[in-house]
């Protein structure tokens, strides 16, 4: 039987401690897409008794992990029903920021209002969200604007609002933060070599190819806008991908923004030409 004397009191694990439920795990429990979390790495950070990283691998996950400084650790580890990972370690510490890998979804719920270096730990999070950021905030507006101190030090291509968790009178705010989902549908992609490659070497794109595009945001939009400001405060974060003969195989946007903001050469992936071909869950790849 575990010691749930070694968790936390504001959280319920599963119904385990009817004296304890906090309204706002029902409610994130019902905003997760828990869908698409299968065959996913998920890191949730400030993880409490691991209920969400159980839920993950529940749900199918690849790998879930669960970092927490307290010793509620210890209820979660032996919470765990199968290959859930938790770790007691303080996640603004020199020796998480080096060794934590990227994980495709990342969690934090209710986390940030108590670290000591918000931006810091947000610049360093950038790196290591590959796809999907749950993001929580604590009750109170000020907290609520924690969201925009996110989009300043991550760039999403999309921020949805899910809505407030808890008790009325003490909402929290829940979000949902998606980069773009390349490696996510490539696989590929992650494992070819990163290269610098001249802007002038790169084809089978040009401004009024971009300029053209009906499929994806138009280079007046404000999303371009925010992209080129993106890239010209914080340098290019995500390599444009290339075919092995430079060819463009995607990133048109932010090739583009390179080449007004003046670059020369630009941070690419070069992978096989071939891999446009493939299929992922039975759909083609889009290009570009």
């Amino acid at each position: 039987m575990p010691d749930l004397s070694k968790l936390s009191s504001y959280q319920n694990p599963e119904g385990t401690l009817k004296d304890r439920l906090a309204p706002r795990v029902k409610d994130r429990l019902g905003m997760i897409n828990w869908a698409g979390f299968k065959d996913r790495t998920v890191l949730d950070i400030g993880c409490n008794n691991g209920m969400f990283v159980r839920e993950a691998m529940k749900h199918g996950a690849k790998r879930a992990v669960g970092v927490d400084k307290s010793d509620c650790i210890i209820g979660a580890r032996q919470l765990a029903k199968g290959k859930e990972e938790f770790w007691q370690v303080d996640v603004e510490s020199e020796e998480f920021k080096r060794f934590c890998p990227r994980f495709d979804i990342v969690m934090v719920l209710s986390v940030l209002t108590h670290l000591k270096d918000k931006e810091v730990f947000l610049d360093w999070l950038d790196g290591i969200v590959k796809f999907a950021l749950y993001f929580e905030t604590n009750h109170g507006e000020p907290n609520k604007k924690h969201i925009e101190l996110v989009k300043k030090h991550i760039y999403f291509d999309s921020c949805h609002y899910l809505g407030p968790t808890d008790i009325p009178e003490k909402p929290h705010y829940m979000w949902l933060c998606l980069k773009s989902s390349h490696e996510m549908r490539y696989p590929d992609i992650s494992t070819a070599p990163v290269v610098f490659v001249p802007l002038n070497k790169i084809t089978g794109i040009d401004e009024e190819t971009i300029l053209r595009q009906t499929t994806t945001y138009s280079v007046d939009s404000e999303k371009f806008l925010k992209l080129k400001e993106d890239i010209k405060k914080r340098g290019i974060r995500e390599p444009i991908i290339l075919e092995e003969s430079f060819k463009m195989f995607q990133g048109g946007h932010r090739y583009l923004a390179a080449k007004q903001l003046g670059y020369k050469d630009v941070p690419c992936r070069i992978i096989k030409s071939g891999l446009r071909q493939t299929k992922i869950d039975g759909r083609p790849i889009r290009r570009l």
